[in-house]
């Protein structure tokens, strides 16, 4: 990626997050929620470019210090995300725009020191094993659940079911593991999907397959953040989303001979 480009990039993601600062800040005044849920996803688009930006400049962490400034805005966005995915925690999208903001605005003040890709792509892998092995604890979670309803429905008290938590924190559980399986694997999809078209040694059926798996896993998160799914309803469909994420994960793995 040319030096140019890549300032742009790093522009319009300030702008993006600078946007959603001003936007959190316009509706904490008037006291709509449209502009707070704008500017929810102004942050979150920016963090998409900002990945992307930072995968294709190949910046290995901290090679230089325009890269700083960039990690500064990229862990500050991701931070906000991951607890706000995860355990439903939001930072005010006006702090995180401003600090992301104007550390990419310093960013691009200073001379950008491009570097490899295998950094990125050990990420990529990183990110991609943890949403994976959060998924599994969540079909277990989800599975347990199941179980424990079973055997209250039927006044089943003892044996096996008496090993099983409540039913209060495993649907609390099943909701933070779902959103932290969207997160990670949302990173992993950026980061493969930029790697890939840098000509990085990611397949790209494992790409979309992971993408089929986020997705399915996006959308129960939505309709459960949204109260359509909860109970019994979320936990199945914690299993559904499940299965594209299990075949994803079998073409992962590496095949040999």
């Amino acid at each position: 990626m040319q030096p140019q480009t890549v300032s742009q990039g790093l522009s319009l993601a300030a702008a993006l997050f600078l946007a959603s600062a001003g936007l959190d800040l316009l509706g904490r005044w008037q006291g709509g929620t449209g502009w707070s849920l704008a500017s929810r996803w102004g942050v979150r688009l920016g963090l998409v470019l900002l990945t992307a930006t930072l995968v294709a400049l190949g910046i290995a962490g901290f090679s230089s210090s325009a890269g700083i400034f960039a990690s500064i805005a990229w862990g500050t966005a991701g931070l906000a995300l991951f607890l706000d995915l995860t355990f439903g925690h939001r930072l005010p999208d006006w702090a995180v725009g401003l600090v992301a903001g104007l550390a990419l605005l310093i960013a691009t003040q200073l001379a950008l020191t491009g570097g490899n890709l295998q950094p990125w792509i050990t990420l990529h892998i990183a990110a991609a094993v943890l949403a994976y092995c959060t998924l599994i604890a969540q079909a277990l979670n989800a599975t347990a659940y199941l179980l424990q309803h079973h055997a209250l429905s039927r006044h089943r008290f003892g044996g096996l079911y008496a090993l099983l938590p409540s039913l209060v924190p495993l649907d609390r559980m099943g909701s933070q593991l779902l959103g932290a399986a969207v997160w990670m694997l949302g990173l992993a999809l950026t980061i493969g999907a930029v790697a890939w078209s840098q000509g990085a040694a990611v397949a790209l059926e494992k790409l979309v397959a992971s993408g089929v798996a986020w997705v399915a896993c996006l959308t129960v998160l939505v309709l459960r953040r949204r109260g359509k799914l909860a109970g019994t309803a979320f936990a199945r469909a914690s299993l559904l989303a499940f299965i594209p994420a299990l075949v994803a994960f079998l073409l992962s793995l590496p095949r040999h001979g």
